[in-house]
């Protein structure tokens, strides 16, 4: 029985020898594999994965990561990546919101594809401000092809927004109906004009 004991509980032989990191990009990897670090001689019986899991889940870039233990000596960390939807000017260059309008990441200019988000003066992005939840969920009611479409997207407050497709605008209005007023944009845009305007969706109107 006291061998059993030593061998489950001191034993070298369920030592963390590997921590195998899955998801990360090249970029992000090193501070990762940093986090995850695991001290030398540390048994993987009594590893805790929530304080690994802590610990990688602060880096920025991460939305959300996953460990687990592999005996005899393996902790395996997988990590799924921030994606960026929204571009955010900032004194520094751009910050990149993800899908919760988290900023997670400063760039010199927003990448290719990503629409810049402008927001009301003083008013920064966050996960908290309704301005930024609301321009968030608007653009990820616009199905694929139209999104991909929008430069600008302005959100005044969360019942004022707006983008840009190319030259021309669609005033969305409030952030509610969001469905129902996608559905309605698409036959709209058909139409010639410069300003598209869905915000009462049983109302559209083009100018």
């Amino acid at each position: 029985m006291g061998g059993l004991v030593y061998l489950l509980g001191f034993s070298p032989v369920f030592d963390v020898r590997a921590v195998e990191v899955t998801g990360a990009s090249p970029e992000t990897l090193p501070a990762v594999q940093q986090a995850a670090a695991v001290p030398a001689d540390t048994s993987l019986l009594w590893l805790s994965t929530d304080d690994v899991d802590a610990r990688v889940a602060a880096i920025p870039r991460v939305a959300s990561v996953d460990v687990r233990r592999s005996l005899p000596g393996t902790v395996t960390v997988a990590v799924t990546e921030r994606e960026p939807v929204l571009a955010v000017p900032l004194p520094t260059g751009a910050g990149l919101l993800d899908g919760t309008g988290f900023v997670y990441r400063t760039l010199p200019a927003p990448p290719a594809g990503v629409p810049r988000l402008v927001l009301p003066p003083g008013v920064a992005a966050s996960p908290t401000d309704p301005a930024t939840v609301a321009a968030v969920r608007v653009l990820q009611a616009l199905p694929t092809a139209l999104r991909a479409q929008v430069t600008e997207l302005r959100a005044d407050s969360a019942y004022d927004v707006s983008f840009t497709l190319g030259g021309r605008t669609v005033r969305w209005g409030a952030d509610a109906e969001d469905e129902r007023k996608a559905a309605v944009l698409g036959p709209l845009l058909t139409r010639p004009g410069s300003v598209y305007d869905v915000s009462t969706p049983d109302l559209p109107v083009v100018s």
